[in-house]
Parts: C-alpha cells; sequence; structure tokens
C-alpha cells in the first residue's frame, strides 16, 4: 500500500532532488510527464531544447493521475509522456538545475509540475506554483528516501492526495 507523504523545498534541495529520481529511477519509476510551457508569439528556447532533448522518449499520451491544489481539479487527466529511464533522466536534469520547485516563467519558455510515475501509478506529484509535492512509496521506501536526505512530511499544505 502507498502512502502519500509532501515535499517542499525546505526537505529537498537541489542536490537531493538529483538523489531522488536516481533512486526512483532504481526503483523501478518508468515514465514522467511535465508541463512544457512558453509564452505566446515569443520564441521559445527553453522549451525548444527541452522539446528537442527528450523526442526520443517521448511516449504516446495517456490518462495519469496528477497532483493539483486545486479543489475542482479532476484527479486524471490525459498528458504528454516521456520514458523515464537511465538515458532520459540526465536530460530531464539538465533542466531541473535549481530543483523541482524552481520555475522561471518567462519568454524562453519553462517546465512546471513533474510528475513520475511506476507502471502508471503516480510516485511523486509536483505542483510548482505551491512549491509542494506528493509523494507516495510504501513505508519502507520512505524511510530509503529520508536516508537520501529528502525530509517530507505527512500532510500537505497545498495538495491533498
Amino acid at each position: 500500500m502507498l502512502e502519500a507523504r509532501y515535499l517542499t523545498p525546505a526537505g529537498l534541495t537541489p542536490g537531493a532532488t538529483r538523489r531522488l529520481l536516481h533512486w526512483l529511477l532504481e526503483r523501478g519509476a518508468d515514465e514522467f510527464t511535465v508541463a512544457v510551457m512558453a509564452l505566446g508569439g515569443e520564441p521559445a528556447r527553453v522549451a525548444d531544447a527541452f522539446e528537442d532533448a527528450l523526442a526520443p522518449f517521448e511516449l504516446p499520451v495517456a490518462r495519469r493521475r496528477v497532483a493539483s491544489a486545486a479543489a475542482d481539479a479532476a484527479p486524471s487527466r490525459s498528458v504528454r509522456r516521456w520514458g523515464f529511464t537511465a538515458e532520459s533522466l540526465p536530460e530531464l536534469l539538465a533542466f531541473l538545475p535549481g530543483g523541482l520547485f524552481e520555475s522561471q516563467p518567462g519568454p524562453s519558455g519553462w517546465l512546471e509540475d513533474l510528475a513520475i510515475y511506476r507502471r502508471g501509478e503516480l510516485l511523486l506529484g509536483v505542483v510548482t506554483h505551491e512549491r509542494e509535492a506528493v509523494l507516495r512509496l510504501t513505508p519502507t521506501e520512505h524511510r530509503e528516501v529520508e536516508a537520501l536526505g529528502v525530509s517530507s512530511s505527512p500532510t500537505g499544505e497545498s495538495i491533498e492526495y
């Protein structure tokens, strides 16, 4: 049974983000989704670079559970997906230098709301603008993640799962 715990920037530094994502990969995480954002009519160098770098890993659109802070949001929706692999992870991390919660909206484009799945089941769901994430693991896995230097709490402030 998966247990939801919540992450904030205080408990997840950029270094701990890298350790957590590598750990998730080692534990069977196999796909991710992220919103690739851009301002209409503007050149979007960051968004375009992400699209180019991750194109080889793109999977068909599928319905997945997502994290949200909106009370009326549907718990699942159709999302773009990419394979979460040893080859795609370094490409993804290159676009997350400040960690999971850093997003710099602007004319170059940006990424929001990363979600990572294992066999279609949400493991990590970030709500970037709330600077909070839900981490759904077994109690044993949560203890392993804590040993990586990732702190979490049993309740969230902005998002619920």
